[in-house]
């Protein structure tokens, strides 16, 4: 019985250390950030993508030119991998990205196919 006590606490303050270090590792990606896809259709080429933080998660929207705000879905970030996904005029979009300091560069994968993007964190 005491071995099991022992290993319930040694498997909870592993759990618990393991998302302090996840909780962190997003906050640099926190704000607000500028980006362009040169290959988009117009309208969709510039805009802006917002990460904040909701309920200890990461959460995130992008928004096109003077458009309404798009709820990022799927979000994932570890070290410097951004994954996530998001329905564009009901078109399903896949992105792969990597965070370098202030500067986010990947792919957008669509069905017209993949459009490159880069993306630079404003002051915000």
């Amino acid at each position: 019985m005491k071995k099991m006590l022992v290993f319930a606490c040694i498997a909870a303050f592993v759990a618990i250390s393991t998302n302090a270090g996840i909780d962190q590792d997003y906050k640099g990606l926190v704000g607000e950030w500028k980006f362009e896809v040169p290959s988009a259709p117009y309208g969709y080429e510039k805009g802006m993508l917002y990460f904040f933080e909701k309920e200890n998660r990461l959460e995130g929207e992008v928004k096109f030119g003077e458009g309404n705000k798009i709820k990022l879905t799927n979000l994932r970030y570890a070290k410097d991998s951004l994954r996530c996904n998001l329905y564009v005029d009901n078109e399903y979009v896949d992105v792969k990205a990597k965070v370098e300091g202030k500067k986010i560069r990947g792919v957008a994968h669509t069905s017209i196919g993949e459009m490159n993007f880069a993306a630079e964190k404003t002051g915000k």
